[in-house]
């Protein structure tokens, strides 16, 4: 049977209709959907010389119902299941669905088993592109088929048969139906092309999405926020659905920033959008026709939920922002913005501050580092370290705020980050400073204590090689207790890598000397004349029990003298410490001191060009530290003599053997 389209404003060919094959595809899988599809399949037959015989696109919905094709085929743009509409779309598409593919085909049918009288008819309707001002239909006849709708479209030109492939469709499917597929995932709701299913995962980060059902003034409304992986055309925006997922409205969301990489969307669905069109809190859009118009209470309640979601998706911005920061931080420190420092554990400390901060005001408010010239990053950050290092810690939450508008809450959230950083802060450091003071107070009981149970091999040289920031924290630690020759090979390859020169030692009984230990330093330093130099630091350890006298001074002497023959070692522009460390000096040694007294330098023996002897007492050693500690303890309040109490805890106060290994065992 043939009827007329019913044709309302304008005709077919001017309405507008997508003259992209690929929109047509999405206009009739939508109508599937729109059926209760929960399985459209995408298919076609090709014609043998690289185009299509016809294109198909099948459901499995509730069929097209036969005693209503006035309305829904002989009514153009005016469509009734226009009203029931997925697509989020501002402006509905009026009934122009069925007729997408006219742009590059030139007939279609539809074959449709529905639902009629309580048994399944099938019947078929047809639209010729010659003339599609008319349709014709067939009479329903009983059938054993499940409901369901089958698009054929046929005469198809300019569609090639590469262009229908998964590969070609996937990511226009996608950018449409990656949330529908979603959020009906649990209906097993799929589109498949060509035998391949849509897997909208790549579209969406499921880890970082989230389900929740929320009440506001007793309406229940099922939540589901999307985070894409991609970045989306369209506003981030709630979407409101509802009780049968019909768009009933939307609201964009405050996070619409070009500065977070936080692509979502917010999809809410509840019985309190019945009847209602067009809803939204925007005080004036001129797309919107036939709004609904809220009362009162409705506005009170959708403020509410409006407020529950930006908390929601306020709350999933922040464990996105931390999963980012790391990698912005990182990016900073790539580009050499972060101020630079020593390698001292307190220089570290203050370093971890700092990213430590960063992190979280980038997690906080990401626009203060966005679109930063590479000096003004550079220079936020040193102001940043500079606040970090002062009194002035707090006074960053002021600078924050003459860069961005903080509400109170935001404030008071942003003064409780700078509090839990400082405390962390604080917190490492005091760590810090004790480790450091109990290997002092271990070292200080086996010299002074124990020394009768203690030997330099298995106990003072073990301690000093896992602590050798006693004597500098600017040395790396090459070699402990070898012979000369390969104490002097494996400086070399710290210098030259494999490219190291072999080191020709004299035949001499110096070769077979031990240094207990040796260490190098890579840092440039400047002399008194501004020129760079690399300091080197070669330590004599004695037994607790041996005295600091000119044998054993004589014996550094040796390893400077021994170096000093070294052709890959006697550079100007390097600079050597040798150091002889006892419990204490003789008066011969002691002697020395008014030697070099005017090089101000404690402790000076000898000098010789850019070689240099200490004669140093364990109390020397200790002293030094806490001098150079002192403001720390000072404003950190480290207990030491707790700290030694602890530790005897720990090992016992028995002079043995065993203590003093107990003691080296705690503290290496």
């Amino acid at each position: 049977m043939r009827k007329e389209l019913v044709v309302k404003d304008q005709s077919v060919d001017t309405s507008g209709i997508t003259k992209d094959y690929r929109e047509a595809i999405i206009e009739y899988i939508w109508n599937g959907f729109e059926a209760n599809a929960t399985e459209i399949i995408v298919s076609y037959v090709p014609n043998g010389i690289g185009g299509l015989d016809s294109l198909t696109i099948k459901d499995n919905g509730d069929g097209i119902p036969f005693d209503s094709l006035e309305d829904t085929f002989g009514a153009f743009l005016a469509s009734t299941k226009n009203s029931l509409s997925l697509q989020l779309k501002t402006k509905a598409n009026k009934g122009k669905g069925r007729f997408s593919c006219f742009s590059f085909a030139t007939s279609v049918r539809w074959n449709t088993v529905v639902k009629l009288e309580g048994k399944n008819v099938e019947y078929n309707i047809d639209i010729n592109g010659s003339n599609k001002n008319e349709y014709d239909f067939s009479a329903p006849i009983p059938t054993e088929k499940e409901t369901g709708t089958v698009v054929t479209i046929y005469g198809i030109a300019d569609v090639t048969e590469d262009s229908v492939q998964f590969e070609a469709l996937e990511e226009t499917l996608l950018q449409s139906f990656a949330w529908y597929l979603f959020l009906n995932r649990e209906k097993d709701v799929v589109i498949v092309v060509n035998g391949e299913k849509i897997d909208y995962s790549k579209y969406i980060d499921e880890e970082s999405s989230r389900k929740e059902s929320i009440t506001i003034d007793s309406h229940v409304f099922a939540v589901s926020v999307i985070v894409w992986e991609e970045k989306i055309r369209e506003n981030f925006s709630s979407y409101y659905l509802d009780e049968n997922g019909v768009l009933r409205g939307k609201d964009t969301t405050t996070f619409n920033r070009n500065t977070v990489n936080f692509n979502h969307s917010v999809y809410v669905k509840s019985s309190f959008f019945d009847n209602k069109e067009n809803v939204t809190l925007t005080s004036s859009n001129s797309e919107i026709e036939g709004q609904t118009s809220l009362g009162d209470k409705d506005k009170a309640t959708l403020r509410k939920l409006k407020k529950a979601l930006q908390e929601i998706i306020g709350t999933l911005l922040k464990q996105h922002m931390t999963s980012q920061a790391d990698k912005a931080i990182a990016a900073m420190i790539e580009r050499d913005s972060f101020p630079h420092f020593g390698n001292s554990p307190y220089d570290q400390l203050r370093r971890n501050d700092l990213i430590r901060v960063s992190r979280e005001i980038y997690c906080f408010e990401p626009r203060i580092f966005f679109k930063l010239r590479d000096v003004q990053e550079k220079s936020l950050l040193g102001f940043l370290n500079l606040l970090l290092s002062s009194e002035e810690r707090e006074n960053i939450l002021t600078i924050i705020e003459s860069v961005v508008e903080l509400t109170p809450e935001q404030r008071a959230e942003f003064s409780l980050v700078l509090e839990r950083t400082k405390l962390a802060n604080i917190v490492e450091t005091i760590h810090f400073v004790e480790e450091r003071y109990k290997v002092i107070a271990g070292l200080k009981r086996i010299l002074y204590e124990l020394n009768d149970y203690a030997n330099e091999r298995d106990h003072i040289q073990e301690i000093i090689e896992s602590n050798y920031w006693l004597f500098g924290e600017q040395y790396n630690l090459v070699s402990a207790d070898q012979g000369m020759k390969r104490a002097l090979s494996q400086y070399l390859y710290i210098l030259y890598g494999e490219d190291a020169p072999e080191a020709k030692l004299l035949s001499d009984e110096q070769s077979n000397r031990r240094m207990d230990i040796f260490t190098c330093s890579k840092r440039k330093v400047e002399n008194y004349s501004g020129n760079a130099e690399e300091e080197n630091l070669v330590i004599e350890l004695k037994a607790p029990n041996v005295i600091l006298s000119k044998k054993v001074l004589r014996q550094i002497e040796d390893y400077m003298d021994f170096v000093r023959k070294q052709p890959q070692f006697n550079s100007q522009f390097r600079h050597w410490r040798f150091i002889a460390v006892c419990t204490a000096v003789d008066d011969d040694v002691r002697s020395r001191y008014d030697a070099q007294k005017a090089s101000g330098k404690k402790g000076l023996v000898t000098k010789i060009d850019n070689y240099e002897i200490y004669a140093l007492t364990w109390d020397d050693v200790f002293k030094s530290f806490e001098l150079s500690h002192d403001f720390l303890l000072e404003r950190l309040k480290v207990n030491k003599e707790l700290i030694s109490e602890e530790l005897s805890a720990q090992t016992g106060t028995e002079p043995s053997r065993e203590t003093v290994d107990s003691i080296t065992s705690i503290i290496i």
